[in-house]
């Protein structure tokens, strides 16, 4: 008699901080409500290969967690350990964990990816707070798919510093952000705003209307892809174009 109320896609998180917050409230504003996440941290606690390596050491047992839960699909979440770890070892960890689980697993950099196709952008501008090393590899991973960074901006900053930032000033700051890249890169024909950690949803809309381009972020582009490898999509109103497409 409660079937109704029970979800019916099951989502696994391997979520790269110690904290959860924006990434959730962000995925539920947008998600069906008959779909769940399952967010497991790795506890990432700084921007090195050395410690990416030491938080997904034990993935076969993070990945067991999320089975006995029964997900439907496994996603490493967070781009920078995709970015760190570099494109290879990227594939080679997504290959373990379906190897591990018997289902299949997508990173938020391949669901940035995939959604920034979707809405045709070819030629992207990127706002973030990642080095340039990091960066450099996002556009190495952006180039595989046919994607070219037209420039970046960003903040440099370690997690240990943008987890400390109100929720009101690391949205103004992806907002200034965002903006300065559209600005700055005139040619680019859209945007990417890296970073789970801080909000993002509500400064989608007024860029799009501000330079008439796409903007995809890690939360809509997270949603949208899941979605549709789950044959569980539909438009989502009110957050923009790549939510609202069809």
């Amino acid at each position: 008699m409660f079937d109704q109320f029970l979800p019916k896609k099951r989502i696994g998180y391997l979520f790269p901080l110690t904290i959860i917050d924006n990434v959730a409230y962000q995925f539920y504003r947008f998600i069906p409500q008959d779909m769940m996440l399952l967010l497991l941290p790795v506890g990432i606690r700084g921007f090195t290969l050395e410690d990416v390596e030491r938080a997904f050491a034990p993935l076969e047992e993070y990945v067991s967690m999320l089975v006995k839960q029964e997900t439907d699909i496994i996603v490493q979440g967070g781009v920078p350990p995709a970015v760190i770890m570099g494109i290879e070892r990227h594939d080679d960890l997504l290959a373990r964990i379906e190897k591990a689980s018997g289902r299949p697993s997508t990173s938020t950099t391949l669901n940035v990816i995939a959604a920034a196709k979707s809405v045709g952008i070819r030629r992207i501008a990127l706002a973030n707070k990642w080095n340039a090393d990091m960066n450099g590899v996002m556009a190495a991973f952006f180039a595989r798919e046919g994607i070219q960074v037209a420039g970046t901006t960003s903040r440099s900053m370690v997690p240990d510093e943008f987890l400390k930032m109100k929720g009101g000033e690391s949205l103004h700051l992806a907002y200034e952000l965002g903006r300065t890249a559209l600005t700055q890169h005139p040619d680019a024909d859209g945007l990417y705003i890296g970073g789970s950690a801080w909000m993002t949803f509500p400064i989608v809309e007024p860029l799009e209307k501000e330079f008439g381009k796409p903007v995809v972020t890690n939360s809509n582009a997270t949603v949208w892809h899941l979605c549709h490898l789950l044959d569980y999509w539909r438009p989502i109103r009110g957050y923009g174009r790549l939510l609202e497409s069809a």
